[in-house]
């Protein structure tokens, strides 16, 4: 049955009762009228008025008899569908509570997605008016944030706003609040109105109170659709309105940019990799996506200029203050401390974690995160803890830093407690990460909170001033501590740019704090990965730099250290004779240390340098002297890489079956430890094995497997597999 059809006979079953009522009720004068059958007549009529209003919206005519105020919603509106749905769903007369809730921080749509419900039960004539009144008290613009004078501001506003727009004006006209409170709900009996409350988190606790009370009161047939930026809403369902997907805010950019063609031309420089910087910044947020797209199109500014006013809160007063000021205004010491806290989160905060750092008790966290989850400060990201969304971390990071003409703070945040989690993650780090035999088995743990980890980094360079002037001593020295317990999951899980980034900030703190065996490790983390990449010349810079850190304030072994990175540069300008006298002169330096580990690697690098000038036996005489002393120490990473160039050695001596066993255990062992260019290393080789036995297909398989890996890291024997994968592929139907 159509909607019209079910109107209709809906229309037809009232009017014939109505007639049975009047008939009952002509026995009576109108004085004489008993009082529950002067009930059900009221009640009636009312029901057959809103029934006749609604159909007439169905047949598109008498438009002029539904009360409704609707404001079209002037910006662009994208996705939401999932929102619209449990919005309408809950709005459907059979539906218990009074409605719908629709809380989160600003500007994610609150106010847009329930005027899009309100416009769709509209075209559905789903109700028999439609009423709106808005309590919001300041909007935003690229010019600042206005003031909006036309606000309602209580209970009792909203109250005669909805009476005038119902065309009760006898209601307004009643000195009792209470009492017309109670006529304005009488005025709903029967009838089927939908009512809009936007924006009363501006509205005191005692007026929200009243609102609730009433919705609670408000009859079945007629429902409402309020929007907060607190979480309220008992006996309603409440959708908590999250950011917008990629998909989503591509489609809203798209439209602005139909609109603005200065939007769109940037919007089409920037490419795809623009948009996603712009959604990140932007946290999905709509209004901040639309705000950094009106810079563009009013104000003339270039994309990355826009995108940069949107990342620098301090520079944007106007776009922060407007969401989050009222929000964090009056917090409690706690509300504060949790807020700083979750600021260098950015995976998911479990309460075990919270209280590890702030040494507070669980259930007194509870608390403060709830209050905090009712603001729509902190979002409870249910089974995977507590998080901040991009926007608000950059609010409060700003807040933190104590400069009160980048942001006006009314209640200061807790410095001293972001400071207790940055190193809460500095000795998270070095629990799980550093380097030994075994750290690689907990590994894991960093790879889980990389994103936190990568962020903490950043936030510790931007504290401690560096490359500019020294300004925090302690953020310096943790920011070196967490490269040190980073460094070497860096350089197993493939993040190679981040071991670089992070490996010149160490060299620069360690410069700062006048530390020259820091700085001279962060040099040697760097050169590594110049190393791998073979891009020589700058591993050569690193490797120079190092030694003149460690000349200037490292030990014995540090230097040690230094003039084998130097052997190790120049081995890749294949100076063979300058390769071996570093190399040679570390293994000395080793052995006189003691250091066994550190001897096993140069040993290696000795028969690498003989290898590579077909000194075979030489080679094999290195190599196996290092796998020795590597298996005597239980380092499967050392071990891994020792088998590996076993195996090259028997390839060069065009002994492929000779080179399985080597390539297969340098494969096991890689992949335990988690040593993706060993992986890829070991793959390749087993490919040439594999070719040799004429299996190419499965050499293939292998070959690219490697290359995908090589390619991602920039690897330095990309072009070798490249050629394999090639000659592979040609000889395959």
């Amino acid at each position: 049955m159509s909607d019209r059809a079910e109107l209709e006979q809906m229309l037809t079953t009232a009017q014939m009762v109505l007639t049975v009522l009047e008939t009952q009720a002509a026995g009576f004068t109108n004085l004489m009228i008993p009082a529950h059958l002067q009930v059900q007549l009221d009640g009636k009529r009312q029901e057959v008025d809103s029934l006749k209003a609604r159909l007439a919206q169905l047949q598109g005519g008498g438009n002029a008899t539904v009360p409704d105020n609707l404001p079209r919603y002037g910006s662009v509106f994208v996705g939401r569908k999932t929102e619209i749905t449990q919005c309408l769903e809950a709005l459907a007369p059979e539906e218990r509570g009074w409605g719908v809730a629709i809380d989160g921080i600003g500007g994610m749509g609150k106010t847009a997605l329930a005027l899009e419900v309100a416009h769709s039960a509209r075209q559905q004539a789903l109700f028999d008016a439609y009423l709106f009144a808005s309590a919001k008290t300041t909007w935003l613009s690229p010019d600042g944030v206005r003031q909006e004078t036309l606000a309602l501001s209580s209970l009792d506003a909203f109250c005669r706003e909805f009476a005038r727009i119902l065309g009760q004006d006898e209601i307004g006209k009643i000195t009792d609040a209470t009492e017309r409170r109670r006529a304005l709900l009488d005025a709903l009996r029967g009838r089927r109105v939908l009512l809009i409350w936007d924006n009363l988190e501006t509205l005191t606790a005692e007026e929200r109170d009243q609102i609730a009370e009433f919705l609670r009161k408000l009859p079945g047939a007629s429902k409402a659709i309020i929007t907060s930026r607190r979480r309220t809403g008992e006996s309603a369902v409440t959708i908590r309105l999250d950011k917008l997907s990629l998909p989503e805010a591509r489609d809203l950019m798209q439209q602005v940019g139909q609109r603005q063609p200065r939007v769109a031309r940037e919007l089409q420089q920037a490419g795809v990799t623009g948009q996603q910087a712009l959604y990140d910044a932007a946290g999905g947020n709509p209004l901040a996506l639309d705000w950094t797209l009106g810079f563009i199109a009013q104000k003339g500014d270039s994309f990355s200029m826009a995108l940069e006013r949107l990342r620098n809160a301090a520079r944007s007063s106007d776009l922060y203050g407007f969401l989050f000021a009222d929000a964090v205004q009056g917090l409690a010491a706690l509300d504060r401390t949790l807020l700083s806290v979750l600021s260098v989160f950015l995976t998911p905060a479990t309460l075990a974690a919270l209280a590890d750092v702030t040494e507070l008790p669980p259930t007194e966290i509870q608390m403060g995160l709830g209050r905090l989850v009712t603001l729509s400060l902190v979002n409870d990201l249910e089974s995977s803890g507590y998080g901040l969304h991009p926007l608000t971390r950059n609010y409060v990071t700003v807040a933190l830093g104590g400069n009160p003409t980048a942001i006006p703070v009314s209640t200061p945040l807790d410095a001293t407690a972001q400071r207790k989690a940055l190193r809460y993650w500095v000795d998270y780090a070095r629990k799980y990460g550093g380097y030994g035999n075994d750290a690689y088995k907990t590994f894991d743990q960093l790879e889980a909170e990389w994103q936190t980890l990568e962020g903490i980094a950043t936030t510790l360079r931007d504290l401690s001033g560096i490359p500019g002037t020294l300004m925090d001593r302690e953020a310096a020295q943790m920011l070196i501590d967490l490269e040190n317990g980073l460094y070497q999951f860096l350089l197993f899980r493939g993040y190679w740019d981040e071991r670089i980034r992070l490996g010149e900030w160490r060299y620069q703190a360690g410069q700062a704090l006048g530390q020259g065996s820091d700085a001279g490790w962060g040099a040697h983390n760097v050169a590594w990965i110049y190393y791998f990449r073979a891009e020589t010349d700058r591993a050569a810079t690193w490797a120079k730099q190092m030694a003149a850190a460690m000349e200037r304030g490292g030990n014995r072994r540090d230097r040690a250290v230094a003039i084998r990175l130097q052997g190790v540069v120049a081995e890749q300008r294949r100076d063979w004779t300058e390769a071996e006298r570093c190399y040679q002169e570390a293994v000395a330096a080793y052995r006189e240390l003691g250091d066994e580990q550190a001897e096993a690697i140069a040993l290696n690098d000795l028969g690498t340098v003989a290898r590579q000038q077909q000194q075979y036996d030489r080679a094999e005489t290195y190599y196996q002297q290092a796998l020795t002393i590597a298996e005597k120490m239980g380092n499967k990473e050392m071990q891994s890489g020792f088998c590996g160039n076993l195996g090259l050695l028997a390839l060069n001596r065009d002994r492929p079956r000779d080179a399985r066993p080597w390539f297969q255990r340098e494969l096991a062992l890689a992949q335990e430890v988690g040593r993706q260019d060993m992986v890829a290393s070991a793959q390749v080789g087993l490919a040439q094995v594999l070719e040799a036995e004429g299996r190419d297909a499965e050499a293939l398989d292998l070959a690219q497997r490697a290359l995908q890996i090589q390619e991602r890291l920039g690897e330095q024997n990309v072009g070798f597999s490249r050629s394999l994968v090639a000659r592979l592929q040609s000889k395959l139907p």
